[in-house]
């Protein structure tokens, strides 16, 4: 969807029942302070001086834990991993 706006993403992503994997921070803050329905799950993949496989195995990483996944943000950063719920749509 090139040109589309962060809260169609979000609403495409719902839509069809798929995860969104970002770099974009933004889109926790449309869904919890501006209520725009989630999609099942968001990944933020925080950007930070790692290697460019990072962020492919990190995913690659989450994908065996899909109930844990599901029905939260995801933070992903090169030392932690944090998960807040998501408002219920």
């Amino acid at each position: 969807c090139p040109g589309a706006s962060d809260t169609q993403v979000l609403r495409l992503a719902a839509s069809e029942g798929r995860w969104l994997l970002t770099f974009d921070r933004e889109y926790g803050e449309l869904v919890f302070a501006r209520a725009v329905p989630p999609p099942p799950a968001i990944v933020y993949l925080r950007q930070g001086p790692y290697a460019p496989e990072w962020p492919a195995r990190a995913i690659l990483d989450l994908l065996p834990q899909a109930g844990w996944v599901v029905g939260h943000l995801v933070v992903v950063s090169g030392r932690s991993v944090r998960r807040r719920p998501l408002p219920a749509a």
